[in-house]
């Protein structure tokens, strides 16, 4: 079976944004970039977790230990390296930053990002494609990325905030 999509991913990028923002001191909430994260929440829940899953659960079916593992292995590489950068990037040039800054950003933040990543979607992931039932995965998946995007939101206006 194929996982669809993560409903709710885009509230979840929404809710994520605006969970950091007072975590960031911000005096007010910021519309445009909440605007901004639901808009990144909607093309990744529309159009990138639905290919990804879809290509993952279809090279490795089942939930044998192989399956299961390469899965995991995959979906870290490409959304843990290419979605996370994407994602951090998009939010700071909502910000407001230029290019040059979004790649010192991304250089500065990806390593302990990708840390991260290992911390939270490696057990995740490795749990969900084993145990979690392919129809009630979406809705687990969804409340680990809530927690994921508010990290998200986090690192890259913390970066913002730090160097401005």
């Amino acid at each position: 079976t194929i996982e669809r999509r993560r409903p709710g991913t885009a509230g979840a990028a929404t809710a994520g944004e605006a969970t950091a923002q007072p975590a960031l001191e911000l005096s007010s909430m910021d519309v445009r970039r909440a605007a901004g994260a639901a808009a990144l929440g909607a093309f990744f829940s529309g159009l990138v977790y639905p290919r990804v899953y879809a290509v993952l659960d279809a090279r490795w079916p089942g939930t044998t230990a192989r399956a299961v593992c390469s899965k995991t292995a995959a979906d870290i590489a490409l959304l843990g390296t290419v979605g996370n950068s994407f994602s951090i990037g998009c939010r700071l040039r909502i910000g407001g930053e230029q290019l040059p800054e979004v790649l010192v950003a991304l250089r500065d933040t990806m390593p302990a990002v990708l840390l991260n990543e290992l911390r939270v979607w490696l057990p995740y992931n490795l749990l969900a494609f084993r145990l979690v039932p392919t129809p009630v995965r979406p809705a687990t998946t969804s409340l680990v990325t809530l927690c994921w995007q508010v990290y998200i939101s986090w690192t890259a206006h913390h970066h913002q905030a730090r160097v401005a």
